[in-house]
Protein backbone atom coordinates (compact mmCIF):
# COMPACT_ATOMS: atom_id res chain seq x y z
CA UNK A 1 0.00 0.00 0.00
CA UNK A 2 2.88 1.96 0.67
CA UNK A 3 4.34 1.97 -2.36
CA UNK A 4 1.38 2.88 -4.08
CA UNK A 5 0.52 5.76 -2.02
CA UNK A 6 4.23 7.51 -2.97
CA UNK A 7 3.83 7.03 -6.66
CA UNK A 8 0.12 8.71 -6.63
CA UNK A 9 1.46 11.75 -4.50
CA UNK A 10 4.41 12.09 -7.09
CA UNK A 11 2.05 11.67 -10.09
CA UNK A 12 -0.56 14.40 -8.86
CA UNK A 13 2.80 16.34 -8.09
CA UNK A 14 3.76 16.46 -12.54
CA UNK A 15 -0.33 16.94 -13.37
CA UNK A 16 0.02 20.28 -11.34
CA UNK A 17 3.39 21.25 -12.80
CA UNK A 18 2.40 20.48 -16.48
CA UNK A 19 -1.02 21.38 -16.47
CA UNK A 20 -0.55 24.74 -14.45
CA UNK A 21 2.36 26.17 -15.62
CA UNK A 22 2.91 24.38 -19.36
CA UNK A 23 6.95 25.01 -18.95
CA UNK A 24 9.67 24.90 -16.13
CA UNK A 25 8.66 27.18 -13.17
CA UNK A 26 10.51 29.76 -11.85
CA UNK A 27 10.74 28.43 -8.32
CA UNK A 28 10.38 25.26 -7.05
CA UNK A 29 11.83 23.39 -3.83
CA UNK A 30 13.35 20.05 -3.87
CA UNK A 31 13.09 18.16 -1.01
CA UNK A 32 15.45 15.19 0.13
CA UNK A 33 14.33 13.12 2.52
CA UNK A 34 17.04 10.54 3.93
CA UNK A 35 16.13 7.49 6.36
CA UNK A 36 18.05 6.78 9.02
CA UNK A 37 17.05 4.18 11.55
CA UNK A 38 13.55 3.12 12.48
CA UNK A 39 10.90 2.93 15.50
CA UNK A 40 7.56 1.65 15.67
CA UNK A 41 5.01 3.19 13.45
CA UNK A 42 7.37 5.77 12.66
CA UNK A 43 6.48 8.26 9.89
CA UNK A 44 8.29 11.47 8.38
CA UNK A 45 6.09 13.89 6.86
CA UNK A 46 7.38 17.40 5.60
CA UNK A 47 4.38 19.71 3.69
CA UNK A 48 4.95 23.06 1.50
CA UNK A 49 2.72 25.57 0.78
CA UNK A 50 2.31 29.43 -0.67
CA UNK A 51 0.31 32.31 -0.19
CA UNK A 52 -1.18 30.85 -3.00
CA UNK A 53 -1.91 27.71 -1.33
CA UNK A 54 -1.18 24.16 -1.00
CA UNK A 55 1.74 23.18 -3.17
CA UNK A 56 2.75 19.65 -2.12
CA UNK A 57 4.23 17.18 0.49
CA UNK A 58 6.66 14.71 0.95
CA UNK A 59 5.39 11.31 2.97
CA UNK A 60 7.74 8.51 3.96
CA UNK A 61 7.67 5.69 6.55
CA UNK A 62 10.56 4.45 8.34
CA UNK A 63 11.36 0.60 8.70
CA UNK A 64 13.85 -1.68 8.15
CA UNK A 65 13.12 -2.16 4.85
CA UNK A 66 13.96 1.42 4.04
CA UNK A 67 15.96 2.25 6.45
CA UNK A 68 19.03 4.00 4.48
CA UNK A 69 16.68 5.00 1.20
CA UNK A 70 17.10 8.51 -0.03
CA UNK A 71 14.14 10.05 -1.91
CA UNK A 72 13.57 13.37 -3.88
CA UNK A 73 10.55 15.29 -4.24
CA UNK A 74 10.56 18.43 -6.81
CA UNK A 75 7.78 20.34 -6.08
CA UNK A 76 6.26 23.75 -8.13
CA UNK A 77 5.89 26.93 -6.78
CA UNK A 78 3.51 29.25 -8.32
CA UNK A 79 5.54 32.37 -10.13
CA UNK A 80 3.60 35.00 -8.39
CA UNK A 81 3.41 33.46 -4.25
CA UNK A 82 5.01 36.35 -2.22
CA UNK A 83 5.54 33.98 0.99
CA UNK A 84 6.56 30.01 1.35
CA UNK A 85 5.40 28.13 4.43
CA UNK A 86 7.26 24.73 5.48
CA UNK A 87 6.14 22.50 7.63
CA UNK A 88 7.84 19.21 9.08
CA UNK A 89 5.97 16.63 11.18
CA UNK A 90 8.00 13.94 11.88
CA UNK A 91 6.82 10.69 14.77
CA UNK A 92 6.94 7.49 16.21
CA UNK A 93 4.76 5.79 18.55
CA UNK A 94 6.30 3.97 21.67
CA UNK A 95 6.26 -0.01 21.49
CA UNK A 96 8.22 -2.33 23.60
CA UNK A 97 11.98 -1.04 23.73
CA UNK A 98 10.92 1.68 20.92
CA UNK A 99 10.21 4.97 22.31
CA UNK A 100 7.74 7.88 21.35
CA UNK A 101 9.30 10.49 19.20
CA UNK A 102 7.67 13.92 18.48
CA UNK A 103 9.65 16.39 15.95
CA UNK A 104 7.76 19.02 14.44
CA UNK A 105 9.12 22.40 12.51
CA UNK A 106 7.25 25.47 10.66
CA UNK A 107 9.18 27.79 8.98
CA UNK A 108 8.04 31.26 6.61
CA UNK A 109 10.26 32.16 3.55
CA UNK A 110 9.69 35.31 2.43
CA UNK A 111 9.90 35.17 -1.47
CA UNK A 112 13.03 38.14 -1.62
CA UNK A 113 15.10 35.78 0.76
CA UNK A 114 14.45 32.62 -1.55
CA UNK A 115 17.93 32.10 -2.72
CA UNK A 116 19.25 33.71 0.46
CA UNK A 117 20.19 30.38 2.06
CA UNK A 118 21.83 27.04 0.01
CA UNK A 119 19.43 24.71 1.67
CA UNK A 120 16.91 24.33 4.50
CA UNK A 121 17.54 21.33 7.05
CA UNK A 122 15.39 19.30 9.67
CA UNK A 123 16.22 16.09 11.33
CA UNK A 124 14.32 14.35 13.89
CA UNK A 125 12.73 10.76 14.24
CA UNK A 126 15.05 8.79 11.85
CA UNK A 127 14.83 11.46 9.48
CA UNK A 128 16.72 14.01 7.96
CA UNK A 129 15.26 16.14 5.35
CA UNK A 130 16.51 18.75 3.35
CA UNK A 131 14.89 21.64 1.00
CA UNK A 132 16.96 23.00 -1.17
CA UNK A 133 15.58 26.32 -3.21
CA UNK A 134 15.66 26.20 -6.74
CA UNK A 135 16.08 29.72 -8.40
CA UNK A 136 18.30 30.69 -10.74
CA UNK A 137 20.10 33.51 -10.34
CA UNK A 138 23.47 35.22 -10.51
CA UNK A 139 25.55 36.79 -13.05
CA UNK A 140 23.48 39.40 -14.83
CA UNK A 141 22.54 38.00 -18.52
CA UNK A 142 21.04 41.58 -19.79
CA UNK A 143 24.07 42.40 -22.27
CA UNK A 144 25.90 40.12 -24.05
CA UNK A 145 29.19 38.46 -22.09
CA UNK A 146 32.67 37.77 -23.57
CA UNK A 147 34.41 34.27 -23.80
CA UNK A 148 36.81 35.54 -20.79
CA UNK A 149 33.77 35.86 -18.53
CA UNK A 150 33.30 33.66 -15.94
CA UNK A 151 29.54 32.97 -15.01
CA UNK A 152 28.70 32.58 -11.27
CA UNK A 153 25.18 30.75 -11.12
CA UNK A 154 23.11 29.65 -7.45
CA UNK A 155 19.83 28.41 -6.55
CA UNK A 156 20.65 24.95 -7.65
CA UNK A 157 21.04 21.25 -7.07
CA UNK A 158 21.77 19.08 -10.67
CA UNK A 159 23.25 21.63 -13.53
CA UNK A 160 23.17 21.35 -16.99
CA UNK A 161 24.00 23.35 -19.65
CA UNK A 162 23.18 24.09 -23.65
CA UNK A 163 25.19 25.34 -26.62
CA UNK A 164 23.02 27.12 -29.12
CA UNK A 165 20.20 24.09 -29.87
CA UNK A 166 22.29 20.94 -28.79
CA UNK A 167 21.33 18.68 -26.17
CA UNK A 168 21.38 19.31 -22.25
CA UNK A 169 24.79 18.28 -21.16
CA UNK A 170 26.07 17.71 -17.38
CA UNK A 171 27.73 20.45 -15.91
CA UNK A 172 27.63 19.55 -11.78
CA UNK A 173 25.30 17.63 -9.76
CA UNK A 174 24.13 17.89 -6.00
CA UNK A 175 25.57 21.32 -5.89
CA UNK A 176 23.75 24.70 -5.08
CA UNK A 177 26.43 26.81 -7.00
CA UNK A 178 28.59 27.03 -10.15
CA UNK A 179 31.56 28.78 -11.36
CA UNK A 180 31.94 28.55 -15.50
CA UNK A 181 34.45 29.82 -17.14
CA UNK A 182 32.59 30.79 -20.93
CA UNK A 183 35.55 30.07 -22.82
CA UNK A 184 36.46 26.97 -21.31
CA UNK A 185 33.55 25.29 -21.86
CA UNK A 186 33.44 26.28 -25.61
CA UNK A 187 36.40 24.99 -25.70
CA UNK A 188 35.45 21.81 -24.36
CA UNK A 189 32.81 21.52 -26.69
CA UNK A 190 35.31 21.96 -29.46
CA UNK A 191 34.05 25.52 -30.77
CA UNK A 192 35.80 28.59 -31.33
CA UNK A 193 32.99 31.69 -30.71
CA UNK A 194 35.25 33.99 -32.83
CA UNK A 195 34.31 31.58 -35.94
CA UNK A 196 30.90 31.51 -35.36
CA UNK A 197 28.84 33.46 -37.98
CA UNK A 198 26.76 36.57 -36.93
CA UNK A 199 23.36 34.96 -35.74
CA UNK A 200 24.46 31.52 -35.10
CA UNK A 201 22.75 30.08 -32.26
CA UNK A 202 25.76 28.56 -31.00
CA UNK A 203 26.32 32.22 -29.80
CA UNK A 204 23.20 31.03 -27.00
CA UNK A 205 24.12 29.43 -23.94
CA UNK A 206 21.67 28.21 -21.69
CA UNK A 207 21.58 26.84 -17.88
CA UNK A 208 19.35 24.91 -15.94
CA UNK A 209 19.11 23.49 -12.56
CA UNK A 210 16.61 20.78 -11.46
CA UNK A 211 16.84 17.18 -10.49
CA UNK A 212 17.98 15.68 -12.83
CA UNK A 213 17.05 11.63 -12.24
CA UNK A 214 13.57 12.74 -12.54
CA UNK A 215 14.14 15.03 -15.37
CA UNK A 216 12.31 18.19 -13.79
CA UNK A 217 14.06 21.32 -13.73
CA UNK A 218 13.38 25.52 -13.22
CA UNK A 219 13.16 27.73 -15.63
CA UNK A 220 16.47 28.59 -18.04
CA UNK A 221 18.81 30.95 -17.59
CA UNK A 222 20.40 32.26 -20.97
CA UNK A 223 23.76 34.59 -21.89
CA UNK A 224 24.27 35.09 -25.38
CA UNK A 225 27.87 35.34 -26.02
CA UNK A 226 30.27 37.21 -28.34
CA UNK A 227 34.65 37.36 -28.46
CA UNK A 228 36.36 39.72 -26.04
CA UNK A 229 37.41 42.55 -27.13
CA UNK A 230 40.45 44.70 -25.47
CA UNK A 231 39.91 45.91 -21.51
CA UNK A 232 39.86 49.36 -21.24
CA UNK A 233 42.57 50.12 -18.83
CA UNK A 234 42.34 54.33 -19.23
CA UNK A 235 42.49 57.13 -20.94
CA UNK A 236 45.59 59.23 -21.99
CA UNK A 237 47.90 61.97 -23.54
CA UNK A 238 44.42 64.01 -23.08
CA UNK A 239 44.63 67.49 -24.12
CA UNK A 240 42.03 70.60 -24.03
CA UNK A 241 41.87 72.54 -27.14
CA UNK A 242 44.72 74.12 -28.20
CA UNK A 243 43.02 77.54 -27.99
CA UNK A 244 39.40 78.58 -26.66
CA UNK A 245 38.17 79.20 -29.53
CA UNK A 246 39.47 76.08 -31.30
CA UNK A 247 37.90 72.00 -31.36
CA UNK A 248 41.62 70.64 -31.66
CA UNK A 249 41.20 68.30 -28.33
CA UNK A 250 43.42 64.85 -27.97
CA UNK A 251 42.52 61.56 -26.01
CA UNK A 252 43.93 58.65 -26.57
CA UNK A 253 42.23 55.24 -24.94
CA UNK A 254 45.19 52.46 -23.25
CA UNK A 255 43.81 48.68 -23.63
CA UNK A 256 45.26 45.38 -22.57
CA UNK A 257 46.41 43.76 -25.74
CA UNK A 258 46.72 44.63 -28.77
CA UNK A 259 44.66 43.67 -31.79
CA UNK A 260 45.31 40.55 -33.91
CA UNK A 261 45.66 42.86 -37.28
CA UNK A 262 45.09 39.66 -39.62
CA UNK A 263 41.76 38.72 -37.98
CA UNK A 264 40.15 41.78 -36.60
CA UNK A 265 39.62 45.77 -36.71
CA UNK A 266 39.22 47.72 -33.56
CA UNK A 267 36.18 49.87 -34.60
CA UNK A 268 36.05 52.93 -31.85
CA UNK A 269 32.81 55.24 -32.23
CA UNK A 270 32.88 58.35 -30.11
CA UNK A 271 29.69 59.79 -28.79
CA UNK A 272 28.74 63.04 -27.20
CA UNK A 273 27.82 62.13 -23.05
CA UNK A 274 23.81 62.64 -24.82
CA UNK A 275 24.22 59.57 -26.78
CA UNK A 276 25.06 62.48 -30.08
CA UNK A 277 27.42 60.49 -32.43
CA UNK A 278 30.33 62.10 -33.27
CA UNK A 279 32.74 59.96 -35.48
CA UNK A 280 33.65 56.74 -36.24
CA UNK A 281 36.98 55.35 -36.73
CA UNK A 282 38.46 51.73 -37.50
CA UNK A 283 41.86 50.36 -37.97
CA UNK A 284 43.30 47.31 -38.59
CA UNK A 285 46.59 47.97 -37.77
CA UNK A 286 48.64 47.23 -34.22
CA UNK A 287 48.36 49.41 -31.50
CA UNK A 288 51.06 51.73 -29.74
CA UNK A 289 52.96 49.68 -27.24
CA UNK A 290 53.04 51.52 -24.10
CA UNK A 291 54.63 48.71 -21.57
CA UNK A 292 54.34 45.26 -21.45
CA UNK A 293 50.97 44.45 -21.03
CA UNK A 294 49.10 47.58 -22.16
CA UNK A 295 48.87 49.10 -25.46
CA UNK A 296 47.10 52.38 -26.67
CA UNK A 297 44.76 53.62 -29.74
CA UNK A 298 45.33 57.73 -30.53
CA UNK A 299 41.84 58.71 -31.58
CA UNK A 300 43.16 60.98 -34.91
CA UNK A 301 40.73 63.38 -35.47
CA UNK A 302 40.38 67.05 -32.53
CA UNK A 303 37.84 67.31 -30.18
CA UNK A 304 35.94 70.33 -29.62
CA UNK A 305 35.05 70.93 -25.78
CA UNK A 306 32.52 69.02 -24.23
CA UNK A 307 31.99 65.35 -22.03
CA UNK A 308 32.42 62.07 -24.44
CA UNK A 309 32.66 58.47 -24.17
CA UNK A 310 33.63 55.81 -26.51
CA UNK A 311 31.80 52.93 -27.58
CA UNK A 312 34.77 50.51 -29.22
CA UNK A 313 34.84 46.64 -30.04
CA UNK A 314 36.89 44.62 -31.89
CA UNK A 315 34.94 43.04 -34.96
CA UNK A 316 36.10 39.91 -37.60
CA UNK A 317 37.42 41.86 -40.43
CA UNK A 318 35.31 40.19 -42.91
CA UNK A 319 32.50 41.79 -41.23
CA UNK A 320 30.63 44.77 -42.35
CA UNK A 321 31.18 47.98 -39.91
CA UNK A 322 27.78 49.43 -39.00
CA UNK A 323 27.62 53.35 -38.63
CA UNK A 324 26.30 53.23 -34.93
CA UNK A 325 26.94 50.52 -32.48
CA UNK A 326 24.35 50.52 -30.09
CA UNK A 327 25.49 49.14 -26.28
CA UNK A 328 22.29 47.04 -26.35
CA UNK A 329 23.04 45.09 -29.57
CA UNK A 330 26.82 43.97 -29.88
CA UNK A 331 25.86 40.01 -30.83
CA UNK A 332 27.39 40.03 -34.18
CA UNK A 333 30.74 41.44 -32.77
CA UNK A 334 32.94 41.23 -30.12
CA UNK A 335 32.13 42.38 -26.82
CA UNK A 336 30.92 46.07 -27.05
CA UNK A 337 32.83 48.28 -24.86
CA UNK A 338 31.59 51.88 -23.37
CA UNK A 339 34.11 53.59 -21.45
CA UNK A 340 33.86 55.91 -18.81
CA UNK A 341 32.63 59.64 -19.62
CA UNK A 342 35.69 61.65 -20.41
CA UNK A 343 35.81 65.60 -20.71
CA UNK A 344 37.88 67.63 -23.20
CA UNK A 345 38.25 71.34 -21.73
CA UNK A 346 39.00 74.92 -23.73
CA UNK A 347 42.04 76.54 -23.14
CA UNK A 348 41.90 79.64 -21.36
CA UNK A 349 40.75 82.29 -23.14
CA UNK A 350 43.77 84.76 -23.79
CA UNK A 351 42.80 88.55 -22.31
CA UNK A 352 45.32 91.62 -21.34
CA UNK A 353 44.84 95.19 -20.39
CA UNK A 354 47.11 98.03 -22.32
CA UNK A 355 46.76 101.51 -20.76
CA UNK A 356 49.04 104.56 -21.85
CA UNK A 357 52.32 105.17 -19.77
CA UNK A 358 53.72 108.64 -21.42
CA UNK A 359 53.00 110.85 -24.18
CA UNK A 360 55.98 111.97 -26.49
CA UNK A 361 58.48 113.93 -24.73
CA UNK A 362 58.90 116.69 -28.02
CA UNK A 363 57.42 117.15 -30.83
CA UNK A 364 58.06 113.74 -33.33
CA UNK A 365 61.04 112.67 -30.12
CA UNK A 366 59.03 108.84 -31.14
CA UNK A 367 59.20 108.00 -27.13
CA UNK A 368 55.91 107.46 -26.18
CA UNK A 369 54.99 104.37 -24.14
CA UNK A 370 52.20 102.10 -23.91
CA UNK A 371 51.99 98.78 -20.78
CA UNK A 372 50.25 95.82 -22.03
CA UNK A 373 49.93 93.06 -19.92
CA UNK A 374 48.47 89.63 -20.31
CA UNK A 375 45.65 88.98 -17.75
CA UNK A 376 44.37 85.50 -18.20
CA UNK A 377 45.65 82.58 -20.39
CA UNK A 378 47.52 78.97 -20.52
CA UNK A 379 50.27 78.34 -17.73
CA UNK A 380 53.29 78.13 -19.24
CA UNK A 381 53.00 79.88 -22.09
CA UNK A 382 54.83 82.92 -23.61
CA UNK A 383 53.31 85.65 -25.79
CA UNK A 384 54.29 88.13 -28.22
CA UNK A 385 52.10 91.61 -29.49
CA UNK A 386 51.79 93.66 -32.56
CA UNK A 387 51.00 97.28 -33.04
CA UNK A 388 49.24 98.86 -35.93
CA UNK A 389 49.14 102.35 -36.04
CA UNK A 390 45.26 103.91 -37.08
CA UNK A 391 44.60 106.62 -38.82
CA UNK A 392 40.69 106.82 -39.87
CA UNK A 393 39.65 103.57 -41.43
CA UNK A 394 43.30 102.54 -42.07
CA UNK A 395 45.44 100.87 -40.09
CA UNK A 396 49.14 100.43 -41.16
CA UNK A 397 51.40 98.11 -39.21
CA UNK A 398 53.85 99.47 -36.75
CA UNK A 399 55.60 97.04 -35.20
CA UNK A 400 55.05 93.20 -36.00
CA UNK A 401 54.91 89.94 -33.71
CA UNK A 402 57.44 90.74 -30.48
CA UNK A 403 57.93 88.34 -28.41
CA UNK A 404 58.13 89.64 -24.40
CA UNK A 405 58.93 87.71 -21.33
CA UNK A 406 56.75 87.12 -18.57
CA UNK A 407 52.96 88.88 -18.70
CA UNK A 408 53.51 92.28 -19.00
CA UNK A 409 55.88 94.41 -21.15
CA UNK A 410 56.42 98.35 -22.35
CA UNK A 411 55.89 99.26 -26.07
CA UNK A 412 58.30 102.31 -26.38
CA UNK A 413 59.29 104.19 -29.57
CA UNK A 414 55.90 105.01 -30.11
CA UNK A 415 55.01 108.73 -31.92
CA UNK A 416 51.74 110.74 -31.27
CA UNK A 417 48.61 108.95 -32.60
CA UNK A 418 45.86 106.36 -32.00
CA UNK A 419 47.30 102.67 -32.30
CA UNK A 420 45.48 98.99 -31.83
CA UNK A 421 47.65 95.99 -30.35
CA UNK A 422 46.75 92.57 -30.61
CA UNK A 423 48.24 89.85 -28.14
CA UNK A 424 48.74 86.03 -28.83
CA UNK A 425 50.60 83.03 -27.08
CA UNK A 426 53.27 80.93 -28.50
CA UNK A 427 50.71 78.39 -29.61
CA UNK A 428 49.29 80.93 -31.89
CA UNK A 429 46.43 81.57 -30.07
CA UNK A 430 44.84 85.22 -30.10
CA UNK A 431 43.29 87.29 -27.58
CA UNK A 432 39.52 87.24 -28.04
Amino acid sequence: MYGKIKIIVQFIVIVLSINVFGQNPEYAYLVKTEIIGYLHANNGKLTISTDKGMVGSASYRATNMTDGNIYFNFMTLPDDFTQSTIKVDNYAIRIGSYPDCDYTREETILKEDFNNRSYLSYGGCSFQQRVYPLHIVGTDNTDPVCSLTTINLKGGYDWEYQIGNGGWKTLASATQSVSINIGDIYADNGIDINELPTGSAERSIHFQTGHKASNKFVATRTYTITGCSPVFVEYYDKAKTSCSYKTDGKIAIKLNRNIDSSKERLVVTLYKSDRVLIGQEHTTNSLTPINSTNYGYIWPNDIDAGTYYFLYQTQNINLDIPTAPDIDDGSSWDKLVKTPNFTIEKATNIDFTAKWVNDESCFEAGDGKIQIEVISGETGRSYFYIVYKVEGTTETLERNWTSFLGTTTVISGLGKGEYKIKVKDNEGCLAK
